[in-house]
């Protein structure tokens, strides 16, 4: 057929437009593999005789088209098969034209069509998985409230991601819910998606309470998502090794929705499910396919940004080391697309992009990309600068002081902020500790250079920071926005706790207390129902006592009148002997009366320290566990401390403080933040020597 007469896809592709006998002019070619064998979803590769029970089987040889079994809708989100939508056409026809052959295709070629053809052959399930989703679609809610959680899950966890296409699964939900024979009934992917969705969902419908409204149940000790997530949970088995959207979105959803609970644990590997996922699927390239619409390829580019922004930026909360290497990542930043971006009933477009390029960053703060180390001179003045300059480049409808609260993108405006907020605290809480440490010891052993301007520099820069974040978490308090089951919001307002507990010790203003106040309040909130956030909460109190003696050791130091309060009850004494003494020359009757006895007057430090020391013993015996391999003589503590007539330090507060309590500064870090924020490659010791 010549040229006039080629197809638009053969023209694009300069490959023979040829039909076999019988074929309608308008029957894909065979040698174009990408648009004749489809790239099939696990909806398209179910067995036909269980998806249209009503019609006759087809024969085992024919390959399902996606037109002819899926809808519509259901065809255009196929987007893979085992070939990884069969790049090997296009890479053969670039190779006849390198060595300047003609068009035409060998008879290997045509085998290989057969081959795949017969590869892609549609698979039964099997009677345990027919099993397994048989119960997760009885368990499906009612459709009113199917539709209530859909509407809760698209206004408020989508916040800065990308989960899925949100017309196309309300469509789908529609089709579920309407039409019994639906083969999305035995569509295990599309089955566990909407499991997962519905159960994190439920983590945010406490947003929805209208106000004054105190229902009996549920209560609020309880896991509202949970009997939807273990329905999703054991269908992921099932769609693990499909190829389609469906079984990488179905995993991240799973992800985000353990987060507050495991966010170390079970949120860890689902996430690192979702990335491995889109990674096979190829989602992390520019796609080539040109038989792919640019909604398809679009939605491509949206799902991977999103699963590769948040696992990135979990794994840097988390201290765990880089999934993958930057370099191979060829897709382009999601983009204006109005065919997709007009159907999205909660469209936030500006803020992926916007959590996209602060990830990029957060990554190289983390650690250089190719694991090098590098000046951190350089580095610290160019990453500062870059969050700066990614601040000021924020549009107007992402400026948190010009969104109202009651905007459904208020929440995810303020991740955007919290999470640049804590990228600064990334950079700057070495050097806080640093300077407190310094502070800490005493004169005579300061024997290390000081302090220069620009750890000074970044540890102010943490401090205000995490003031920053505080203020956040004040107006999303005053607002009533703020809820339980959020590892974003958990994480951050602990972060910005400690931080500030730890810039205590070096100075309090007016304002210090009524920010750890508020500080404490939000986690007691947030950990409602939640024992790893109760856990949580309860290591913070344990570092805020640390701390409390930390400032009152630093104010001994510091000032010469304030250092002689070790002594001080000596000088009680001593005044109270001379009284017993002058009362007895007087009156003896007057003895007992007038003697002022030191413990009445005020209590003792030590008395205090006891209390700090039961407050760090109290703690969960899952956090004492963990901090007793850094901390030998913290369990130890020795409780008769009033006796200090002579003269010595107290030893409850040992003169290196930060190091007699942990091995190493590292190891004290990733304890203080109690996320092990901090990795193995962050050479703490050699920081001071890099920055003077």
């Amino acid at each position: 057929m010549d040229a006039h007469h080629r197809c638009q896809r053969c023209a694009l592709r300069n490959l023979d437009c040829r039909f076999e006998k019988g074929d309608a002019p308008g029957t894909e070619p065979p040698i174009r593999l990408l648009s004749q064998v489809p790239a099939q979803s696990p909806s398209a590769t179910i067995d036909s005789t269980r998806r249209f029970p009503d019609h006759a089987a087809v024969e085992n040889s024919e390959l399902l088209s996606p037109a002819s079994v899926l809808s519509q809708g259901l065809s255009t989100h196929v987007i893979a098969d085992q070939s990884k939508r069969v790049l090997w056409p296009n890479f053969l026809s670039r190779l006849r034209e390198a060595f300047s052959l003609g068009p035409h295709h060998a008879p290997e070629e045509r085998e290989m069509v057969a081959m795949q053809a017969r590869m892609t052959q549609p698979r039964g399930l099997h009677p345990s998985e027919l099993s397994r989703l048989q119960a997760a679609i009885d368990a499906f809610p009612p459709r009113p409230v199917a539709d209530f959680l859909l509407h809760v899950f698209m206004k408020h966890a989508t916040d800065v991601f990308f989960y899925f296409d949100q017309a196309q699964m309300l469509a789908d939900v529609d089709e579920f819910y309407t039409n019994s024979s639906s083969p999305l009934r035995l569509d295990s992917a599309f089955v566990c998606l909407a499991m997962a969705t519905f159960a994190l969902g439920s983590q945010w419908t406490p947003l929805e309470k209208p106000a004054g409204f105190e229902p009996s149940q549920p209560k609020e000790n309880v896991d509202l998502g949970r009997g939807f997530a273990v329905h999703a949970k054991t269908l992921i088995p099932d769609i693990v090794e499909r190829s389609c959207l469906r079984s990488v979105q179905a995993p991240f959803v799973l992800g985000v929705y353990f987060m507050p609970a495991s966010a170390i644990g079970t949120s860890y590997v689902y996430l690192g499910l979702a990335l491995r996922k889109a990674l096979a699927c190829d989602l992390h390239l520019n796609s080539e396919d040109l038989s792919m619409t640019e909604r398809d390829r679009e939605v491509r580019y949206r799902l991977w940004w999103s699963i590769y922004s948040l696992e990135r930026c979990t794994t840097v909360k988390l201290n765990q080391p880089r999934s993958i290497d930057t370099r191979i990542i060829t897709a382009p930043y999601p983009s204006q697309s109005a065919a997709l971006d007009r159907a999205q009933p909660f469209e936030n477009l500006d803020c992926q992009l916007a959590y996209v390029r602060l990830v990029r960053i957060l990554d190289e703060i983390a650690g250089p990309a190719d694991g090098l180390p590098s000046s951190a001179d350089l580095s610290q003045s160019t990453w500062k600068d870059d969050l700066k300059a990614w601040k000021r480049s924020l549009p107007p409808n992402l400026k948190l002081d010009q969104i109202p609260p009651s905007s459904w993108k208020y929440r995810a405006i303020a991740h955007l902020y919290l999470n640049y907020y804590y990228a600064m605290i990334t950079m700057g809480k070495v050097a806080l500790v640093t300077v407190a440490r310094t502070r800490l010891k005493p004169p005579a052993d300061r024997d290390a250079p000081d302090i220069s301007d620009k750890v000074k520099s970044l540890a102010n820069d943490c401090t205000k920071a995490a003031r920053k974040i505080l203020r956040l978490f004040e107006n999303l308090t005053r607002h009533r926005v703020i809820t339980r089951f959020s590892f974003t919001d958990f994480q951050g307002c602990s972060i910005a706790t400690i931080v500030t507990l730890v810039s205590g010790i070096l100075e309090r203003d007016s304002g210090y207390d009524s920010r750890v106040e508020l500080g404490f309040n939000c986690l007691r909130k947030m950990a409602t129902g939640n024992m790893t956030a109760k856990l949580g909460v309860s290591f913070v109190e344990a570092v805020q006592s640390i701390t409390n003696e930390a400032a009152s050791k630093l104010q001994q130091l510091d000032s010469p009148v304030l250092s002689r309060e070790t002594s001080h009850l000596n000088t009680h004494l001593g005044y109270n002997q001379w009284l017993e003494w002058f009362a007895v020359q007087e009156d003896p009757k007057s003895r007992e009366c007038c003697v002022v006895h030191p413990r009445d007057e005020a209590p003792s430090r030590g008395e205090s320290r006891d209390r700090h020391a039961e407050s760090w013993l109290a703690a969960p015996a899952t956090w004492q566990t963990q901090m007793e391999l850094h901390t030998p003589g913290a369990l130890s503590i020795p409780r008769d401390s009033s006796n200090l007539s002579s003269g010595s330090s107290n030893p409850l507060v040992p003169n290196d403080f930060f190091s007699g309590l942990h091995n190493d500064e590292q190891s004290f870090l990733m304890g203080l933040t109690g996320l092990d924020a901090l990795g193995d490659a962050l050479d703490f010791s050699g920081l001071m020597g890099q920055m003077e």
